[in-house]
């Protein structure tokens, strides 16, 4: 599929929930449950601008050929949320991340919403990327594991954040089925993508494109089709070009395009709750360079179920939960190396439904680009909570 033609049906999308006869009465879901504007001091009672966040804290313990590679305390995260309901039709949403205490700090988030209509909102500002619903979700204590999915980390550079401006908003087919969708224009990835990294191709290496390198804005949306509201299918791309192929109309390379496709789901079934994420990448790489891959991929499967619900009499609030996650990046597909694939199996506690404590069992299996295999494991011990 051509570039035009997977901007016209992204926007196509978009523009068919404008045209629709659907009701657009809201349900009271959120756009994607823990996004950056589901958060719990959001909800807390009170008006005017609101201050929340989280924190976590790791403790890792990983070994590597009968060696031990890593032992160690990390003060990992600890983020600052801001919210402001400016008018009943605007409001600001704000994230800043410190990370590895204090060693990089980031701007996750920092966006201005104005409604429009009940299916249709303006958004700009420093968005985080509709691509997969991890990226849009991933907040510590949320998530049921310590470490994030590698198809996640390794491959879309989770969390991605970009600069840009678009829609997003929801119709409702049915009393209990739901359409949402996010259209972004951005500045996208930078040409950090083949040329940042030693290792090859590596497409987080070209984020943080906080000035679009080559004038071209690159463009990202979802779709998201919720039948209920325990289930969610979720498809999402996002395409452009990453190089400065021309300066003042002289052409000086050609020009190179990632395009990303994600698909994602989620449901809950019978106590267990199912996710998972697909994503596939094309990279117009120099066909000069073999070491830098024009196609790669990945995935990840998770399975939880939550149990003992107060099973504490001095924490009626209280559970456990047991996790497990199989994941997968091949950071070369024409190849049958370059590639990771991570089992985690989990069991945390939860005190009260904000906060965390993980214990994590780790083992990966890791091929070089010369198809030789090394394998790892690893015991994580980790503690997050909202507040």
């Amino acid at each position: 599929m051509t570039h035009s033609r997977t901007i016209s049906l992204v926007i196509g999308l978009a523009v068919a929930t404008f045209t629709t006869t659907a009701t657009f009465a809201a349900d009271g879901r959120p756009g994607v449950a823990g996004g950056i504007t589901d958060k719990p001091f959001i909800q807390a009672d009170g008006s005017g601008t609101r201050i929340g966040g989280y924190m976590e804290t790791h403790l890792r313990w990983e070994r590597e050929a009968g060696f031990t590679e890593e032992l160690t305390f990390e003060a990992k995260r600890f983020n600052l949320f801001a919210y402001a309901p400016i008018s009943d039709r605007l409001r600001m949403v704000a994230e800043l991340e410190f990370e590895e205490g204090g060693e990089e700090i980031v701007v996750e988030a920092a966006l201005m919403d104005f409604d429009l209509h009940p299916a249709a909102t303006f958004r700009m500002g420093m968005l985080l990327a509709p691509l997969g619903r991890f990226n849009l979700a991933h907040d510590s204590p949320a998530n049921e594991l310590t470490d994030r999915p590698l198809m996640s980390t390794d491959l879309i550079g989770t969390a991605l954040s970009e600069v840009g401006m678009g829609f997003h908003g929801a119709f409702y087919p049915t009393s209990e089925a739901r359409v949402a969708y996010e259209i972004y224009a951005v500045n996208g990835y930078n040409d950090g993508v083949l040329l940042g990294d030693a290792d090859g191709t590596r497409i987080p290496a070209g984020k943080g494109n906080l000035e679009d390198n080559n004038r071209h804005p690159s463009w990202t949306g979802r779709l998201a089709v919720s039948p209920k509201p325990a289930a969610e299918i979720g498809f999402s791309v996002h395409t452009g070009p990453i190089n400065d192929w021309e300066i003042e109309g002289l052409q000086i390379d050609a020009r190179r395009d990632l395009t990303l496709w994600v698909v994602d789901v989620h449901g809950d079934w019978a106590g267990f709750r199912a996710e998972g994420e697909f994503a596939s990448a094309s990279i117009d790489a120099p066909a000069t360079q073999p070491l830098l891959a024009s196609a790669q991929s990945g995935y990840y499967a998770q399975l939880s179920r939550p149990f003992g619900h107060g099973l504490l009499t001095a924490m009626p609030g209280s559970r456990f939960t047991a996790v497990a996650r199989m994941g997968n990046v091949d950071f070369d597909t024409d190849t049958d190396g370059d590639h990771q694939t991570r089992l985690t199996l989990g069991l945390n506690f939860r005190p009260v439904p904000d906060s965390v404590f993980k214990l994590d069992y780790q083992y990966n299996w890791t091929r070089d680009g010369f198809d030789n295999e090394t394998t790892s494991a690893g015991i994580l011990f980790s503690a997050a909570t909202y507040f």
